[in-house]
């Protein structure tokens, strides 16, 4: 056999070997990716959060949508930006840059829920994630939660396109006073949110997070995080357990308060194992 051709073959060997490398990587991300969700209706007349997390080759995607009770379509918002969403990801052969297929994931979506709408009043809130190996991307619009669970402590990914920050930004500037801060009223209206024509507001991961063995990623509805302090979700993130015992002990908690005005409350629980 010529020298060259030796050479050649062995080129396309260890070729093939890197490839099959990097595919048992990528699989074995995927397994190490474990899921869990639970919600409740609160005393909410209907359920108007929508939820869904799907996986192709361009890794896990979870999208979470708290249609806004004040209107009177948010089971159809919520649940039209949900598939929306996932409709677009599983559809997409490659979603990089994943800051364009956000943007214009999140575009098409506020364009479907205006469509269904119909002229009446209808919005919802978005928060969506999506774990590529172990690289965390996400997007937020409105006031549902994206965090993170590591070494035992919550971190906030996303702000929320509430009034408040507003109100805070004028505080700081001097234009109102801590009393007028604390006191408006309108403080945790909507700033931004899908469903309405001026809808512009998207929040995008400035940078990606490096997940580690043992890091949770939540997301979640304000109806989560509005009934539970920190102390109590951070004691049942801790717990040794699977998400999915993990999702159903938060939201019984909710329930066993029986707060008089209890929202809708939704999560998703991903583990990176």
């Amino acid at each position: 056999m010529k020298p060259d051709l030796v050479i050649y073959i062995l080129l396309n060997v260890i070729a093939l070997l890197f490839f099959l490398k990097h595919l048992l990587n990528k699989n074995t991300e995927k397994q190490r990716l474990v899921v869990g969700n639970a919600q409740t209706i609160g005393k909410r007349e209907q359920q108007e959060d929508s939820f869904a997390t799907t996986s192709t080759e361009n890794g896990l995607l979870a999208v979470l949508a708290d249609g806004m009770g004040g209107y009177t379509q948010g089971k159809m918002a919520s649940h039209t930006a949900v598939e929306t969403f996932v409709r677009r990801f599983r559809n997409t052969g490659n979603i990089h840059p994943l800051e364009k297929f956000f943007r214009e994931t999140v575009l098409l979506c506020n364009q479907r829920v205006l469509q269904q709408g119909k002229g009446e009043r209808s919005g919802t809130t978005l928060v969506a994630v999506v774990i590529n190996e172990n690289e965390l991307y996400w997007v937020s619009v409105g006031d549902s939660a994206i965090v993170l669970f590591r070494d035992g402590e919550l971190e906030n990914l996303n702000k929320k396109h509430v009034f408040q920050r507003v109100l805070e930004e004028r505080y700081l500037s001097g234009e109102i006073s801590e009393k007028e801060l604390i006191r408006n009223p309108k403080k945790k209206r909507l700033t931004s949110y899908i469903g309405h024509e001026g809808f512009k507001d998207i929040e995008i991961y400035n940078k990606t997070i490096r997940l580690s063995p043992g890091d949770k990623v939540i997301l979640c509805s304000d109806g989560v995080y509005n009934s539970l302090s920190e102390l109590e979700i951070e004691h049942l993130l801790a717990k040794k357990t699977s998400p999915t015992r993990i999702a159903e002990e938060i939201i019984d908690l909710i329930d066993r308060k029986d707060l008089p005005h209890q929202d809708n409350a939704t999560l998703i629980i991903i583990e990176y194992k």
